[in-house]
C-alpha cells in the first residue's frame, strides 16, 4: 500500500529544513534536530520556537560581544602602559637626569667662578667687605605628568679635610714652610643621588673643581697655581691659596639649595724676593690622582721634563708635587691666602 504525503506539508518541510541548516551555520553549539510534523499547524509551531530561541541567542551574544570587547580594550591599555614604563620611561629619566647633572654642573662651576672673583677682589681690595650667594640646583630628573619623581641631591660643606703645605728650599735649608697656614683650607661638595643616571660628586677644594664618578676623578676647574717658565733661567711658582672658613654642615634636599660667600681676610706669606733653588707643594685630598694629573699637565705645558725638573708622588689621601731647579736656574715662589666665609641655610 503506498503512502500518500499531503501536498501542503512538503513545502513547509523544506522551508523548515532551510531554516534549520542555517540555524545550525550560525549557532557554535551543532546539534541534530528531528522534526516531524503532522500538520502544516504543528510545523508552524515548531518553526515559530526555534525563530524565539534564535533571537534569544542573538541578544546573549551581543551582550558577550561586549564584555569580550572591554576586556580587550583593557589588556591593549595595560599593555601599551606597560611598554611605556618598562621600555621608554628609564631612557627619559635617564636623559632627564643627566640634563640635571649639567645643570648642576654649571651651578658648582659659577660657585668656583664667585670664589675666584672674590679672591681678586680681596687681593686688590683686602678691606672689601662683598657677599654673594649661589643656587645649587639640588633635584631634577622629573617628567611631568608621565614621571613626576625627582632624584635628589646632598650638599656639604667642610665636610671634607683638603689643605696644602708649601716647604721652599735653597743651598742654606729650609726658605719658606706653610706650616698650619694652609693646614685647612675647607671644600664645598654636592653628590648626587640618581635613579637612573649615573651619581657623580661635584667638590670645591683647594682652588680646584673636580668631578668624581665611581672610582675616577678629574679636576675640570683649575686651582690658582701656576708654574711657568721666565725666560731660559727662571721658573715662576704661583699659589693663591683658598680658604673656606665656616661650620661644618651636609644637607640633603630636591629643590634649590644657597651657598653663601663673604670676604674676610687676605695676604701674602711668601713672596719671590727670595730665591729658591727647591718647592714643595703637598695637596690633601681624597681624590690623588686627579690632582697628579693636573700637576703633570701644569709642568708639561711649562716645557718642565719630568724626572729632571720634577717628580709627583701619591698616596691615599695625598699628591705631592716636587719642583727642583736645574744648574743655573731660580724658582721665583709666590704664596698668598685668601680667606672666605661660607655657609648654607639650616
Amino acid at each position: 500500500m503506498k503512502h500518500i504525503v499531503p501536498a501542503f506539508i512538503v513545502p513547509n518541510i523544506i522551508s523548515l529544513t532551510y531554516i534549520l541548516n542555517t540555524l545550525r551555520s550560525l549557532r557554535p553549539l551543532r546539534c541534530m534536530i528531528l522534526v516531524t510534523a503532522k500538520s502544516a499547524k504543528s510545523a508552524k509551531s515548531c518553526l515559530n520556537c526555534l525563530v524565539f530561541d534564535y533571537n534569544k541567542y542573538c541578544m546573549s551574544g551581543c551582550a558577550i560581544s561586549s564584555v569580550v570587547s572591554a576586556i580587550l580594550v583593557l589588556g591593549l591599555i595595560v599593555a601599551f602602559t606597560t611598554t611605556i614604563h618598562v621600555s621608554y620611561i628609564p631612557a627619559w629619566k635617564n636623559d632627564a637626569e643627566r640634563s640635571h647633572m649639567d645643570d648642576t654642573w654649571s651651578d658648582m662651576a659659577d660657585l668656583k667662578s664667585n670664589i675666584d672673583i672674590l679672591s681678586a677682589g680681596m687681593v686688590t681690595n683686602p678691606a672689601s667687605n662683598i657677599q654673594v650667594s649661589v643656587p645649587v640646583k639640588m633635584g631634577g630628573g622629573d617628567i611631568p605628568i608621565v614621571s613626576t619623581g625627582k632624584s635628589s641631591g646632598t650638599l656639604s660643606v667642610n665636610l671634607n679635610n683638603c689643605g696644602m703645605a708649601i716647604t721652599a728650599y735653597n743651598a742654606s735649608g729650609v726658605v719658606y714652610d706653610s706650616g698650619s697656614d694652609l693646614f685647612d683650607l675647607g671644600s664645598i661638595s654636592y653628590s648626587s643621588k640618581n635613579n637612573y643616571y649615573i651619581n657623580q660628586v661635584f667638590e670645591y677644594e683647594n682652588g680646584a673643581l673636580l668631578v668624581v664618578q665611581d672610582s675616577r676623578s678629574l679636576v675640570k676647574l683649575s686651582p690658582a697655581v701656576t708654574v711657568s717658565k721666565l725666560g731660559a733661567t727662571d721658573i715662576s711658582v704661583v699659589v693663591s691659596a683658598v680658604e673656606l672658613v665656616g661650620n661644618r654642615r651636609t644637607k640633603s634636599s630636591n629643590t634649590i639649595e644657597v651657598v653663601y660667600l663673604q670676604s674676610n681676610t687676605s695676604g701674602v706669606l711668601y713672596s719671590n724676593s727670595d730665591l729658591v733653588s727647591d718647592v714643595n707643594i703637598t695637596v690633601s685630598t681624597n681624590y690623588p690622582n686627579a690632582w697628579a694629573q693636573y700637576f703633570n699637565t701644569t709642568a708639561d705645558r711649562a716645557n718642565l721634563q719630568y724626572g729632571t725638573d720634577y717628580t709627583i708622588a701619591t698616596g691615599d689621601t695625598f699628591t705631592s708635587f716636587a719642583l727642583t731647579g736645574g744648574a743655573g736656574e731660580d724658582i721665583r715662589l709666590s704664596v698668598q691666602k685668601i680667606t672666605l666665609d661660607v655657609w648654607i641655610d639650616a
